[in-house]
């Protein structure tokens, strides 16, 4: 069945089993994913996609059991001693540093509403940076950029510093936590007191992964250099972000289009992988999280502890299966 969830219209349709009964989990895995957008696109692909479904759940199906999507990039970016610590807790201060991120967090705002007033049974995963076959996401523009830089020639360089946590976590590691989390809800309705922090789990892997982490990889399998922008460079970009990201795009992404032509990638639908940067991406803002609650509360087991060359290898072949890669 395909039908707009986000439609109080569709929700009927969706929840009308043959059967007569009601699903027993609900995962919600919708909205948008695009970085950048107006805010109004992320108010309606994602909030009140959101909203929308949890309100049918908590009147119609309230034995049912949301398993919410979020992100790690709720939480304010964490200062040397909170990653020193092992990265923001639940309880940490929330400020979200992404447009998308923002409104993730109005949807947990909303699901923490009807857990209150309608007793909806939800669990919300803030999750690391995913990755694994077919991603087309964060990690993506790295390595479309590395690419690009191995057909150039250049050293790759990096803004910021080495030690800008961009924290991750392999796809079918969260396909196990959210199976565990909806085993977990299902069993823990909430509280006239509930909170937020109290039913959000941060989804992550044990490698804090960080710049230096891909840059390495990014350098044994595309063969080039690869190292940092100095301190002096870095907060020339801070201060004139836009001027960089345009000119950054501008030697990248006539390369990038020669590339798909030369292996005949161009037609058709193309590829929906791309090296272009956006300035909303390239802040020096860590993504660090702690993960040790879904450990201990789910007694979820991260199964790829962090991001490896084994890992990137298998997402570059997971493209070239789709003929999306030059």
């Amino acid at each position: 069945m395909q039908a707009d969830a986000s439609k109080e219209t569709s929700l009927e349709k969706i929840f009308t089993l043959p059967s007569g009964r009601n699903f027993t989990y609900v995962f919600n895995c919708g909205g948008e994913t695009r970085y950048s957008q107006d805010p109004s696109v992320y108010a309606v692909r994602s909030t009140q996609l959101t909203t929308t479904l949890a309100t049918y759940i908590a009147m119609k199906s309230p034995e049912t059991a949301l398993v919410e999507f979020g992100t790690g990039m709720v939480y304010k970016p964490p200062n040397s001693s909170t990653i020193s610590a092992g990265g923001c807790a639940e309880a940490a201060q929330l400020k979200p540093w992404l447009k998308i991120a923002k409104a993730k967090l109005q949807a947990e705002e909303a699901l923490e509403k009807l857990a209150r007033e309608q007793s909806l049974k939800y669990v919300c995963l803030r999750l690391a940076h995913v990755y694994g076959e077919y991603d087309v996401g964060f990690l993506s523009r790295g390595l479309c950029l590395a690419r690009v830089y191995q057909g150039l020639g250049k050293e790759l360089k990096w803004l910021w510093t080495k030690e800008l946590r961009i924290n991750t976590v392999h796809v079918l590691d969260v396909c196990d936590a959210a199976w565990k989390a909806a085993e977990w809800c299902a069993k823990t309705p909430p509280t006239a007191v509930s909170t937020m922090a109290e039913r959000a789990f941060n989804i992550v892997d044990t490698g804090d992964t960080r710049q230096d982490t891909l840059s390495t990889i990014v350098s044994k399998i595309f063969d080039i250099q690869t190292g940092f922008q100095g301190s002096f460079v870095s907060q020339f970009a801070k201060l004139n972000l836009d001027s960089v990201v345009d000119d950054v795009n501008e030697e990248i992404l006539q390369p990038w289009a020669d590339m798909l032509k030369q292996k005949g990638l161009d037609g058709g639908q193309g590829s929906p992988l791309t090296p272009f940067m956006e300035k909303e991406l390239l802040k020096d803002h860590s993504l660090c999280i702690n993960g040790k609650k879904a450990r201990d509360v789910l007694r979820w087991k991260v199964q790829r502890d962090g991001l490896s060359e084994d890992g990137v290898r298998e997402i570059l072949a997971s493209w070239e299966r789709m003929r999306w890669w030059p």
